[in-house]
């Protein structure tokens, strides 16, 4: 399988966007139409929109590998003004797919999206996913496609190995307008994680959580650079395990630059923008 392989990888991540579904989430609604409200809350589209501009957007908008695809899934219902603003952010990078769904089980959703954009004629996929404040480094779909024929001699009889990008970021955004950025090592947390799948494999990257992926395949983690960013603030799903990671003593003064050249973020931007949402 690791013959050529790097010749015929697609690639394609998965980002659902406050999509209302059953399943998918770790705080709990009593109905769909309660975790509807939640989702579309004003304060909480404005915050995630916000994040997907300014923090999300511009790595996937720079990757030097242009051969991918990232399927941006919303609810069919997803309101205005914040449906007009998704849809320009998603027509500004070629490589976005949105998908408008119904409520449905998450993991069925996913599937329904993933499984029919598989190209049967590449030697494998790697899927990756992303919350809509999660970041991804300017490099991240080359290094998947340099890094796949060396995993793939890992990988186990069915095809499937994971690489795992332990070093990483999170911008911690408090609710005064403060903007804290922590550089770490981790281990399978899911922005910097990959799955490489046979193209006709059945499973797709949501039947592997992130946690326990080294549980049930092979997998490789890499170190040597910053390749993803966690957004830590009021509206996360689930609280980010800083007690599970290694701090690491990056100087703050580097930090601008390191977001800028490896994610294309400009922070100084971005918490202009998020003290402004705070003042509102």
């Amino acid at each position: 399988m690791a013959e050529n392989a790097g010749q015929g990888l697609q690639v394609q991540g998965l980002c659902r966007f406050s999509l209302p579904c059953t399943g998918g989430f770790k705080k709990y609604h009593d109905s769909l139409a309660e975790r509807r409200a939640a989702l579309y809350a004003p304060s909480r589209l404005d915050a995630r929109c916000l994040w997907f501009e300014h923090v999300g957007l511009p790595g996937i908008a720079r990757q030097t590998d242009t051969d991918f695809t990232l399927h941006v899934v919303l609810g069919e219902d997803f309101p205005e003004p914040w449906r007009s603003r998704m849809e320009a952010l998603m027509a500004s990078v070629p490589q976005i797919t949105p998908h408008w769904r119904a409520p449905d089980d998450h993991r069925a959703i996913c599937r329904d999206v993933l499984l029919p954009a598989r190209a049967l004629s590449r030697a494998a996929v790697a899927e990756f996913r992303l919350d809509d404040d999660d970041a991804v480094a300017v490099d991240y779909v080359a290094q998947l496609r340099r890094t796949w024929p060396k995993v793939a001699r890992v990988a186990g009889p069915n095809g499937r190995v994971a690489l795992d990008h332990g070093k990483g970021m999170v911008l911690q955004a408090h609710r005064d307008g403060r903007i804290e950025t922590h550089t770490l090592l981790t281990l399978c947390w899911s922005a910097g994680l990959a799955i490489y799948l046979r193209p006709d494999d059945p499973g797709i990257v949501m039947d592997f959580p992130h946690h326990k992926i080294w549980q049930r395949v092979p997998f490789v983690n890499l170190t040597e650079t910053v390749m993803f960013i966690r957004g830590d603030h009021a509206t996360n799903d689930a609280r980010t395990p800083f007690a599970a990671a290694v701090a690491l003593d990056i100087p703050e003064a580097e930090i601008p630059e390191i977001l800028a050249r490896r994610f294309g973020i400009d922070i100084a931007g971005f918490r202009a923008a998020w003290a402004a949402l705070g003042r509102q």
